[in-house]
């Protein structure tokens, strides 16, 4: 009894050790008190909290400026999420962005994400910081037992676990909190593969339901596609297609796992239908993010082209999205699985893998065809998200190199290092040879910064060079040295952990959504309505939501298409035909317009006659005769609106006012109570944006719902007098979601529990 235990202790040592390694890297955290969360750009780059301090002198030095969509929607879609749930509400709809959305369809939000319960109960910024956390934790403990379904040396899959949670791809999602946790599940989808080959026992194949299920929870749509691909290829591969019984029995689990999410997929699948996700072409101007060439030198150098944390990125596109790095030992691993195929085991599957990730992220024919042909559900991502499937494949090629670099000759070992040395040194002459002509005939003008990011690229190339040559002669010394897999161990973490402490940004606690004087007078008015803000750095979109204040505007991949073209033409006069974007922002301060969305307020930044804060001009589009100050600090003016119009109002088929009272008794996120009395109009008109799966009654009895004073929800009131109306979001969507989830879970468990046989 005690051996056994004792040896049960001893397996579970590996894993302590990732454990206490993935934590060390959240070491400013624990401290140093400092949350992952990219609250420095916030308030040290936008208004109201710019003009404060925060303790420093000159303002909060601001880390990484790329990563704004952080604190700009998952945070707050978080906050608000777990709010709800704290408060026994379904987060069905979101009444403070665009005039109200859809929140629980909001795919990347990850409503159902069991991870959310640690913002529930640790409190939002140690919540948040407990799910970054986790997903290092957890994608390390999961590589790991999955290396270790599949034979794998210990130390060989501690080194690679490591390369699996810190690669580039999971460092520059890490603080998006989605995409990481499908990273969790992903090796125990592969693992439960594994099990029921070597137990010989179809009945393991269920654990995918719910493993699936989880990926869906995680918010990160192009992961879990992937994701999906690869388990089916990686179960042919392993298992073939003969076995129908156990194939049919494969399939089955992964239908029922549709099934458990029907629950997400259907709200989503609505959404998407309604939404400009189909219709925006923002990314074409990017290629969809393809990249170029001169991008494969990120591959071994990802600081090549500037970091955005020294605020010198110079590069194609957008770092987190561009850059294909998975340590220098990732780089080697690479080229061991293209020089010794033969010698590989069930790395051949994940090479092909990787080379597969590599020519879709690349401008590539291959690449090109994913967004050619409109592949559903991928072509309208950029290219990069695959990096996911590049970063597991090479993850498990460097299990096989480590495990075969002692029976490798010097000269084999010394090959393993000239593609990326090459690469170095080809990107260290071009550099160079191009800053010398530069220098010496034209160091002026419009070449200056080509040779200041030539000098970039040159310096950024270092710990390359460093690391790799440190791989190489712990290579060369692996049959002489007993803990050489323990030095590499060294090499990586010190690698990937300096990429990623570069890279993320840590801060007080305080910079998540601090209260200032402006924000505070607004929350002082109890009354329903809007803000809005002029268009520059002050309160970037949704970040209003934080504080409960309400948006005509918003930032979101999946807007309502309608609302955003309504939107676009009446607040800032362009035609409908011109587009949407997932950005709705004010760019025209027309008073009346604004009023008509029941924007009572507008935030606008002082300066002085040179353009610089404080001051005390605003935008000289904003006209002050229609809009009032009511308050001011130093640096920003809350404008009262002279035009305002309430939320509820009786109009006519026109949409112009009538006579009658119209007022609003109680609003909740997905009910609207609404008292109407002395009527001489036709409709009652509430400025919230219309969607499917918003009902009302009129004294009790059902009406219709109507959208004819575009974009806004009416309700004919004709011979009506006096009475109450309430709008109740019920969408069918999510209702037939949780039958379809629910009865699935029943017949999985049912499943689950009768006994099956055991034999594949």
């Amino acid at each position: 009894m005690v051996v056994r235990v004792k040896n049960k202790l001893i397996k579970l040592l590996p894993i302590f050790l990732l454990t206490v390694i993935a934590l060390g890297f959240f070491w400013q955290y624990f401290f140093k008190g400092l949350i992952p969360f990219p609250g420095d750009l916030l308030v040290g780059a936008y208004f109201p909290w710019l003009e404060y301090k925060w303790g420093y002198a000159v303002g909060v030095p601001v880390k990484n400026t790329l990563i704004s969509d952080i604190f700009s929607q998952i945070y707050i879609w978080k906050e608000y999420l777990v709010s709800s749930f704290i408060h026994l509400q379904m987060p069905l709809w979101n009444p403070y962005s665009y005039s109200g959305e859809p929140m629980f369809a909001n795919f990347q939000s990850g409503p159902l994400n069991p991870f959310n319960l640690l913002m529930v109960f640790l409190g939002a910024t140690s919540g948040w910081t407990w799910m970054v956390i986790s997903q290092s934790v957890g994608s390390v403990v999961a590589m790991y037992l999955y290396l270790k379904s599949i034979k794998k040396e210990t130390e060989a899959a501690i080194i690679v676990s490591i390369v699996y949670a810190f690669g580039g791809f999971s460092i520059l999602w890490s603080q998006f909190v989605n995409a990481g946790f499908t990273m969790i599940w992903i090796p125990l989808v592969l693992l439960t593969i594994e099990k029921t080959i070597n137990k010989n026992n179809r009945k393991i194949l269920l654990w995918l339901s719910p493993l699936f299920f989880l990926m869906v929870t995680a918010g990160h749509m192009q992961s879990i596609i992937y994701a999906g691909i690869l388990t089916i290829c990686y179960y042919v591969y392993r298992v073939g297609i003969k076995n129908i019984k156990l194939n049919t029995f494969f399939f089955l689990a992964i239908f029922l796992s549709v099934c458990f999410s029907a629950v997400q997929l259907l709200p989503t699948m609505e959404l998407m239908n309604f939404s400009i996700r189909f219709e925006e072409s923002s990314l074409f101007q990017f290629n969809y993010g393809l990249l170029p060439p001169e991008n494969l030198v990120t591959l071994v150098a990802p600081d090549y082209f500037g970091n955005p944390s020294t605020g010198n990125f110079w590069g194609f596109f957008n770092y987190h999205e561009t850059v294909t790095y998975a340590g220098m030992i990732g780089i080697v691993g690479l080229v061991f699985g293209l020089l010794f195929y033969k010698k590989l085991k069930i790395g051949k599957f994940f090479l092909w893998a990787s080379i597969l990730a590599l020519l879709l992220q690349f401008d590539t024919p291959l690449g090109q065809a994913l967004y050619k042909f409109k592949v559903p559900l991928l072509w309208t991502s950029t290219a990069g998200r695959i990096g996911l499937i590049y970063l597991l494949g090479i993850s498990v090629l460097v299990t096989e190199m480590i495990e075969a670099v002692t029976s490798l000759k010097w000269s084999e070992k010394l090959r393993l290092f000239l593609p990326p040395v090459l690469i170095i040194s080809v990107a260290l002459g071009i550099t160079y040879v191009s800053l010398r002509l530069f220098s010496q005939d034209y160091a002026v003008g419009l070449l200056q910064p080509n040779i200041k990011n030539m000098n970039i690229g040159i310096r950024n190339l270092a710990f390359p060079l460093l690391f790799s040559g440190s791989l190489l002669v712990v290579f060369f010394l692996s049959g002489k040295i007993k803990i050489w897999k323990w030095v590499v161990l060294i090499i990586v973490v010190a690698d990937l952990f300096r990429f990623g402490w570069k890279y993320t940004p840590f801060v007080p606690a305080e910079f998540a959504f601090p209260p200032t004087e402006v924000l505070s007078f607004l929350q002082s008015d109890s009354s329903v309505f809007r803000v809005d803000k002029e268009k520059d750095a002050i309160l970037p979109p949704n970040t209003w939501m934080a504080y409960r204040l309400m948006n005509p505007a918003g930032y979101n991949p999946m807007a309502i298409s309608d609302y955003a073209r309504a939107y676009n033409f009446d607040i800032n006069g362009e035609a409908t035909i011109s587009g949407v974007s997932r950005y709705s922002e004010t760019i025209r301060y027309d008073a009346t317009a604004l009023g008509r969305y029941n924007v009572k307020y507008l935030l606008a930044i002082k300066r002085d006659e040179k353009a610089e804060f404080p001051g005390n001009n605003i935008n000289y589009r904003i006209n002050e005769k229609e809009w009032k100050r009511v308050f001011q600090t130093p640096a920003v003016a809350v404008l009262l609106n002279t035009k305002y119009k309430e939320r509820a109002r009786i109009v006519y088929n026109d949409g112009f006012d009538a006579k009658g009272n119209a007022t609003i008794t109680s609003y909740e996120n997905n009910k609207v109570i609404i008292k109407f009395s002395n009527v001489d109009g036709e409709k009652l008109l509430l400025a919230d944006t219309y969607y499917p799966g918003w009902v009302a009654t009129i004294n009790g009895e059902r009406t219709k719902i109507g959208n004819e004073i575009s974009p806004f929800r009416t309700v004919d009131i004709r011979g009506i007098k006096d009475g109450e109306i309430i709008f109740e979001y019920k969408p069918e969507s999510f209702k037939w979601g949780v039958i379809i989830s629910g009865v699935s879970f029943l017949i999985w468990l049912v499943w689950f529990i009768v006994p099956r046989k055991k034999q594949v």
